[in-house]
Parts: C-alpha cells; structure tokens; sequence
C-alpha cells in the first residue's frame, strides 16, 4: 500500500500509539537477538532512543538513497 512508507516515516519521527510500540518491541527483540541488548527491556530502550534521537530516520533516509542509486546504475 502506498501510505505504508508514509506511516513508517511518523514512526520513526517519534509519533505515538499502538504501531510504534509494535516497533519498539520489534526492534527490542531484534537487538536481543542480534546481541546488542542484554533484555527485550533493554532492546526496546534501545529502540527508542533511536527513534526519539532520530537516528532511526537518519539510517533509512541513507538506505532509501544507497538503494535509489544502486538501483539506478
């Protein structure tokens, strides 16, 4: 659906509600997984700060514009 990006950037713009917790529990579990986080607590701390940094929106607007340009060449 075309509005998912759109929805995704509020996200990580620090909007609130049910999907960004949905996001942080995602990314927390992803952290634990991955190593970075000792606890899912942890991860979802993690993610946040990200977020609310905006960091998060920093690294995809980066991603958008390497695979923009890979796709280009």
């Amino acid at each position: 659906h075309r509005s998912q990006p759109r929805r995704r950037r509020h996200y990580l713009a620090g909007e609130r509600g049910a999907p960004r917790d949905i996001v942080l529990l995602n990314g927390g579990v992803s952290l634990l997984t991955a190593g970075a986080a000792a606890t899912v607590h942890d991860g979802i701390a993690m993610a946040a700060e990200a977020i609310d940094s905006r960091r998060a929106a920093e690294v995809l607007t980066r991603l958008v514009s390497a695979s923009q340009s890979e796709a280009s060449t």
